[in-house]
């Protein structure tokens, strides 16, 4: 059950549980803790979740596959494979050098 006044303190809990509530906000909030069992019961709730998304992302990133090294060769023709799509048959050639070709004038 929420004692009266503690509408406006419990929208900063969850923040504040994640240590991110800075400044007057947090003051506020620490000292209304201090004279609240029931907002404090929320806090404890609010940290053991926050606790258990922190453990759980942490092993979601140990057990992500590692990317695959890429070696010299991969580096060296990289970008070089045959080309697809509606510009892949030498089309792309007249935007580097210009519709009229390499070196061509008037």
């Amino acid at each position: 059950m929420e004692a009266p006044g503690c509408g406006e303190y419990r929208y900063g809990l969850g923040v504040y549980a994640l240590g991110r509530l800075a400044g007057p906000e947090a003051d506020a909030l620490s000292a209304h803790l201090r004279g609240c069992p029931p907002c404090r019961a929320e806090l404890a709730e609010l940290r053991r979740v926050a606790d258990l998304l922190t453990r759980a992302a942490r092993t979601a990133a140990l057990q992500a596959p590692r990317p695959r090294a890429i070696g010299p060769r991969e580096r060296e023709s990289a970008g070089r494979g045959s080309r697809s799509g509606a510009f892949g048959g030498g089309f792309s050639g007249a935007c580097a050098y210009g519709a009229r070709g390499r070196k061509r004038s008037g």
